[in-house]
C-alpha cells in the first residue's frame, strides 16, 4: 500500500487564506490589443505563467464560494469530474482530479517507478515524472531531441524495451515549445502502450493552434494503456490555485487514486469549472497569447536568433551566450527568464506575458544581445 501522509491543517490554512487574499486585490490585467503599461518591478517571465489571469466569471465564483472554505469540497468535486468526463468522452471513474498536473505525474511516478525498470522520454523535458521515478529506483533512458527540438520518436521507438515501466511525451514539450506531427505521434504512442503505458503530457496543448487535432485523449477512450494530463494553470491561468487532472483507463485511474494524496481546494474546483464554462474567454487567451509569441519572434528574428517553433505560452531561443550570464544580465535590464536546460546551455526560455511585460523583455533582449 502507498504511504500517505496526514493533511497539515495549519499549512492548508495559510494557503486559503492567501488564495483568499489575493482575489481580494487580483486586478483584471490587460489583453495584448490595449496600451502596455510599464511594469513597476522585474518582469516574472521564468514560470510560463498565465499574466491574463482567468476569467471573470471564474474569479466571480470564486469570490461569491470564499465563505464555504469552512466545508470540504466532495460535491464540487463530483460537479467538476462529471463535467471534465463530458469534454473528454470518457466516463467519470477515468477523471483524477489533483493539485496541478504535477501532482498527478507525481502519483504516476509513484505507481510506475521500481529498482529494474527504465522510464523513456526525450532530453531536455519535463522533468517531474521522470524524477519521480528514480527517486523508486528507475533509470532514465533520455533520448535527445532531434535537430527541430522535437521529440525524436523512433530513437524512442528503439529505446522501448521489456525493462520499459513508462514512456513519457510532453506535447509540446517543455522546455522547447515544440509539438510532434500529430500522426506520426499517435501511431507511436499506440506501439509504445503495448509494452508500458504511456504519459502523455499535455499542459501547454491548449495554447497551440490546433488542439482538437493533437491531444490523445482520444486513445484513452480506446483502451490504450495511455494517461492524458491536462493542467489549469496555463490556458485557465489557475496556477496559484494548483488544479489538474489526469484521464485514464478505470483500472489505472483506480491505481493512482490512492498516490494522489492532496488535491485541490474548494476554490480551485470552483474557478476551474467557471473557467472551462468560457469558453469566450479561453479563446480570446489563445489569441493573446500568440500575439505575443509572434511578437517575441518577430524581436528574435531581428536580432537573428535562432529559435524552436514554439506552441506554448513560451519561446525557446538560441541566445548564443551561456545561460548562467545571459539571465543575470536580463535580471540587470529587470526582465527574469527561465532557468538552464542541458544540454542546450546557450538557450534560454522566456514566457509570454503582458504586453508591458513583453515591450520590456523585448527592450531587455535588445540591449543584452544587440
Amino acid at each position: 500500500m502507498p504511504k500517505t501522509s496526514p493533511l497539515n491543517r495549519r499549512q492548508w490554512f495559510k494557503s486559503s487564506a492567501a488564495a483568499l487574499a489575493g482575489l481580494a486585490i487580483a486586478p483584471r490585467l490587460p489583453a495584448a490589443s490595449e496600451p502596455a503599461a510599464k511594469p513597476t518591478g522585474p518582469v516574472r517571465l521564468a514560470l510560463n505563467e498565465n499574466p491574463f489571469g482567468p476569467s471573470a466569471a471564474a474569479v466571480a465564483a470564486m469570490r461569491e464560494r470564499a465563505a464555504d472554505v469552512c466545508r470540504y469540497p466532495m460535491a464540487d468535486g463530483r460537479d467538476l469530474v462529471a463535467l471534465l468526463a463530458d469534454k473528454e468522452g470518457v466516463k467519470p471513474d477515468q477523471i483524477v482530479l489533483g493539485a496541478g498536473s504535477g501532482e498527478i505525474l507525481e502519483a504516476c511516478g509513484q505507481l510506475l517507478g521500481g529498482p529494474g525498470g527504465e522510464v523513456v522520454c526525450a532530453k531536455p523535458t519535463y522533468g517531474q515524472l521522470t524524477a519521480a521515478m528514480a527517486r523508486r529506483g528507475s533509470t532514465l533512458v533520455e533520448v535527445p531531441l532531434n535537430e527541430r527540438k522535437e521529440h525524436d520518436l523512433a530513437a524512442m521507438a528503439a529505446a522501448v524495451t521489456a525493462k520499459t515501466q513508462c514512456v513519457y511525451v510532453c506535447n509540446p514539450n517543455n522546455p522547447t515549445g515544440t509539438v510532434v506531427d500529430a500522426g506520426q505521434l499517435r501511431e507511436f504512442v499506440r506501439a509504445a502502450a503495448a509494452t508500458a503505458p504511456v504519459v502523455v503530457d499535455e499542459a501547454y496543448l491548449e495554447c497551440s493552434d490546433d488542439f482538437a487535432g493533437r491531444t490523445l485523449a482520444g486513445l484513452v477512450a480506446e483502451g490504450h494503456d495511455v494517461i492524458v494530463l491536462r493542467t489549469f494553470s496555463k490556458i485557465h491561468a489557475l496556477a496559484g490555485q494548483r488544479i489538474g487532472y489526469g484521464i485514464a483507463s478505470p483500472g489505472m485511474a483506480a491505481k493512482l487514486g490512492p498516490y494522489v494524496i492532496g488535491g485541490p481546494n474548494l476554490l480551485a474546483l470552483v474557478g476551474a469549472r467557471a473557467n472551462l464554462e468560457d469558453v469566450a474567454y479561453i479563446d480570446r487567451t489563445r489569441r493573446e497569447i500568440k500575439a505575443g509569441r509572434n511578437a517575441l519572434i518577430a524581436v528574435l528574428n531581428e536580432l537573428g536568433c535562432d529559435y524552436a517553433v514554439p506552441h506554448g505560452n513560451f519561446v525557446f531561443f538560441h541566445s548564443g551566450v551561456p545561460i548562467a550570464d545571459f539571465r543575470p544580465r536580463m535580471l540587470a535590464e529587470g526582465v527574469h527568464v527561465g532557468r538552464p536546460f542541458p544540454p542546450f546551455l546557450d538557450w534560454c526560455r522566456i514566457s509570454i506575458g503582458t504586453p508591458g511585460e513583453m515591450a520590456a523583455a523585448h527592450a531587455a533582449l535588445r540591449v543584452v544581445l544587440g
